[in-house]
């Protein structure tokens, strides 16, 4: 048998090129891996930045958003607007909502002085009257400041309104379903510029004995009777009446029904929805005994 070197060389050389063929092929195939998971990672980290860049974006416009709708208020330790004791000068109107169930939307509300509530009624058969539950004083009411006993029962789409012109805690009340706790509160801040007694005009007789009245349906004072002087004869008939919005006082022209003018007892009271000063007892100057007559004015 001969022996043929050359042939061994042969297949050494076509496997070594078959080797470099299969290995030139697979670095290729790892080089298009690695070059695919690399745009597959900037891809994801390109998209990742811009999410979080909206995100911060988004997070920013709802900030200040927010920061605009809602501006700071400041308020007293009563959640009332914390004012320097000066009324706002505003007139703002505050709204609440009457039902649709048994209760005022909000129930409870914090004003200035001359600020004004605005009542809207959202089912029918309820009134505002003023006063401690179930117990109305008269002071304000549905629908036009009268008849404030026993009240007056509105319908749905009624609309009453009540200017606040002095400070204090106002109480009121559904009369037709008070006792179900149909109640609300009116808190009003402010008040005089300065605190303590301010000079008001004279009035025109000089009085004493006389009673004195605020009458809510006018916004007016009143004094009743009394007398000039202590001498018999000196009784005063009439009724002086102090407006604030002129700050003036004016002697009424009716005369009452008697002299017994002196240490009365008067107050307000509505009869058949209509409000009227009536005064009860009272003397005349010079006399020992007295009278428990009642007239109302």
């Amino acid at each position: 048998m001969q022996y043929r070197p050359h042939r061994t060389g042969e297949r050494q050389l076509r496997f070594d090129t078959e080797f470099q063929t299969l290995a030139h092929r697979r670095g290729l195939t790892l080089m298009k891996i690695w070059n695919a998971a690399r745009l597959i990672f900037w891809v994801t980290a390109i998209s990742a930045l811009g999410i979080l860049v909206r995100a911060e974006s988004g997070q920013k416009r709802m900030t200040a958003a927010n920061t605009s709708r809602a501006p700071l208020r400041i308020v007293d330790q009563m959640g009332r607007p914390a004012i320097s004791g000066v009324p706002s000068g505003l007139g703002q109107t505050f709204d609440v909502t009457v039902g649709p169930d048994f209760a005022f939307h909000p129930d409870s509300i914090n004003i200035s002085v001359g600020d004004t509530v605005r009542w809207t009624w959202a089912s029918s058969g309820h009134s505002v009257s003023s006063g401690p539950p179930c117990v109305p004083d008269s002071q304000y009411c549905s629908p036009n400041d009268t008849s404030c006993f026993p009240g007056t029962l509105s319908n749905s789409g009624t609309i009453y309104t009540h200017t606040f012109q002095a400070p204090g805690q106002y109480s009121y009340h559904c009369i037709a379903h008070c006792v179900l706790g149909m109640t609300g509160t009116v808190n009003v801040a402010g008040g005089c510029a300065q605190a303590g007694w301010s000079a008001g005009p004279d009035m025109p007789t000089p009085l004493v004995r006389a009673v004195g009245v605020y009458f809510q349906p006018d916004g007016n004072f009143y004094t009743m009777g009394g007398r000039t002087s202590d001498s018999a004869g000196s009784d005063f008939q009439h009724a002086l009446q102090y407006s604030p919005t002129t700050n003036s006082w004016t002697q009424k022209a009716s005369t009452f029904p008697d002299n017994e003018m002196n240490n009365m007892a008067c107050g307000v009271l509505t009869v058949s929805g209509t409000p009227q000063i009536y005064c009860v007892g009272g003397s005349a100057a010079g006399q020992t005994t007295a009278t428990g007559r009642v007239f109302s004015y």
